[in-house]
């Protein structure tokens, strides 16, 4: 199953830094493969209707690491990428729940 990793910007913060792609493919690829994780595919560059913008990265989990949830719901294996994403983006920006894709 595939996890999306969300967080939104509705007041614009990450504007200046519009390079989150490229700036973290390299580790999150790394770190999800240690991890036991695949690392699939990121969106950096759109928004909601409401014209939020929001980064999101996918990462596909091994079937049996779907259980152990922290207390958000966050599969306990995706916490270290969710604690690096956190510290790649502006602070103040909203991280919904975490959704599974599929």
């Amino acid at each position: 199953m595939v996890w999306k990793l969300e967080v939104q910007d509705p007041q614009h913060l990450a504007d200046e830094d519009p390079d989150l792609d490229e700036r973290t493919q390299e580790t999150m690829t790394k770190l999800a493969a240690s991890l036991g994780c695949v690392y699939e595919l990121c969106v950096d560059y759109d928004s909601y209707d409401s014209g939020t913008p929001y980064y999101a990265r996918w990462v596909r989990l091994p079937a049996a690491e779907h259980a152990q949830r922290d207390k958000n719901g966050l599969p306990l294996v995706l916490d270290p990428i969710r604690e690096y994403l956190d510290g790649q983006v502006p602070d103040g920006l909203e991280w919904p729940g975490p959704g599974a894709d599929g």
